[in-house]
């Protein structure tokens, strides 16, 4: 087997595998190309998107999608590139035929994630990519015009590399701090981690009730009283706080602040985003009529443990009849609703989060190229990078992005 290659590409997720597509189309070939892997296979984390199903991109993508110091600026370059429209026609060109779907987001028709990775990886093969799994790269080390990769007791030599290892996130998925010491031992610096799109830990005393429901709702999150996001979407409560859509959208303000411990921060949710509190107190009022106990009075409003939990988190005792509710017990019980607070305390952190915030300062990479400021024929691409998108296919659409406008140059 060779040990010089002209381009190593360390890290085959998303990111490595379409730089590795990219380079050899570029080159005609894929001969001089390694793929280095660290797990026993490649593609682990793409296989679990979009629950198996592979969000690849949105349509909607943009540098205000992006978030990181610099990140809206710093995306630009590539996105202009690699538009979502070159996305859809880079997978079609590989046989993963999109489909569109709710809010610019792209599937696969099959809504196979693994289909999306076996054509990447048919293509590698086809254009005689040599593809190396359970290969750990330790170290890489400039020299002669090149680099030296440290493989355990093995070594390798690359005219260029294109590191695209990945961020720290799901780390049950093959997300790993490799990348990062890899950088910052050649001179990068790595701004803070912390989780993003990411599930929330919350006060359990009226979350136990409702674990396992789901509701479409709207989520603040608010510091110190101050909303800073909000989403509406599907919420789902569970037994440590919240989690779905909802959500996991705005989760990156309560990992930000996890880190920075400064100030208080609250979830506050409306469980009938759809109903002014206007409309909210006069439906009240008229349901006094039902006389029901407060354990079913908002039965057919809400979810019935919903509704029981809320009576509960406004002052009421279950077995309280509900039918002589003074116009201030109507309109706490209609604040309840509107902002159910919920105290944070913080994230199920990186092993539950789907992407990494924060990682190599984007102050030392090229834009335009992905190239290091630091090294020259270094490339760093994709969530190894402080930058991190939206849920919905933005972050898959930044590894795609940011791989080409590498093995763009890379092979120029």
């Amino acid at each position: 087997m060779s040990t010089n290659y002209e381009i190593a590409i360390v890290g085959g997720g998303a990111s490595g595998l379409a730089a590795a597509v990219f380079c050899a189309r570029e080159r005609g070939s894929g001969s001089g190309i390694v793929l280095l892997e660290k797990s026993p296979r490649v593609g682990k984390k793409l296989l679990a998107t979009g629950s198996g199903t592979c969000n690849i991109t949105n349509r909607g993508a943009a540098p205000e999608n992006y978030h990181g110091n610099g990140a809206a600026a710093f995306v630009t370059p590539a996105l202009t590139q690699f538009p979502p429209q070159a996305c859809v026609d880079f997978f079609q060109s590989l046989g993963v035929l999109c489909a569109p779907r709710e809010e610019g987001r792209e599937y696969p028709l099959c809504q196979q994630a693994g289909a999306v990775l076996d054509c990447l990886r048919l293509e590698l093969s086809s254009l005689g990519v040599t593809e190396r799994c359970d290969a750990a790269v330790t170290a890489v080390t400039p020299q002669n015009g090149g680099f030296r990769l440290t493989l355990g007791s093995e070594s390798i030599t690359a005219r260029r590399v294109i590191l695209s290892t990945g961020g720290a996130a799901s780390p049950s998925l093959g997300g790993t701090s490799d990348g990062y010491a890899l950088a910052t031992a050649l001179g990068h610096r790595k701004t803070p981690l912390f989780p993003s799109i990411v599930q929330v830990r919350t006060d359990t005393t009226f979350v136990r009730a409702m674990k396992g429901l789901r509701t479409d709702a709207t989520v603040t999150f608010c510091l110190n009283r101050e909303p800073l996001c909000s989403h509406t979407g599907e919420l789902l409560f569970t037994e440590y706080g919240i989690s779905g859509p909802a959500v996991m959208q705005i989760s990156r303000v309560v990992g930000d602040w996890e880190r920075r411990k400064n100030g208080d921060m609250t979830a506050e949710i409306d469980l009938l985003p759809t109903v002014s509190e206007t409309a909210l107190l006069s439906l009240l009022s008229s349901r006094k009529t039902l006389s029901r106990t407060a354990a079913d009075f908002l039965t057919g409003l809400l979810h019935k443990r919903i509704g029981q939990t809320v009576c509960r988190a406004a002052g009421f005792s279950l077995e309280q009849p509900m039918n002589a509710l003074s116009p201030n017990e109507l309109r706490r019980l209609a604040a309840t609703i509107k902002r159910f607070p919920l105290p944070v305390l913080g994230t199920q952190g990186l092993g539950g989060a789907q992407v990494t915030a924060g990682g190599i300062a984007t102050d030392d990479v090229d834009p335009r190229t992905m190239m290091s400021r630091r090294v020259s024929g270094l490339y760093l691409i994709g969530e190894l990078l402080d930058v991190d998108g939206d849920c919905g296919g933005y972050n898959l659409h930044w590894a795609w992005a940011s791989a080409y406008a590498a093995a763009k140059a890379v092979t120029a």
